[in-house]
């Protein structure tokens, strides 16, 4: 079984091989994480853009993901 400071350390060898871009994603994702609540109001306003992106193709795939993830 994973000790509390093996879970961390692995947590931080998959950050020092993120390259900027993975980097600024989980900083995005970790600051929302953080955050307050939303208000309904602005959850809705979030997932119409989060719909937009995806609309524009802005997003990765599930073979993407499953790429990036056995780089780590």
């Amino acid at each position: 079984m994973n000790t509390i400071a093996a879970r961390k350390y692995a947590i931080i060898e998959r950050v020092m091989h993120l390259n900027e871009e993975e980097l600024t994603e989980l900083e995005t994702s970790l600051i929302k994480f953080t955050e307050q609540p939303v208000s309904i109001d602005q959850y809705n306003q979030e997932m119409k853009e989060a719909e937009a992106e995806f609309d524009k193709g802005e997003c990765y795939s599930h073979d993407e993901i499953e790429k990036m993830a056995k780089e780590w």
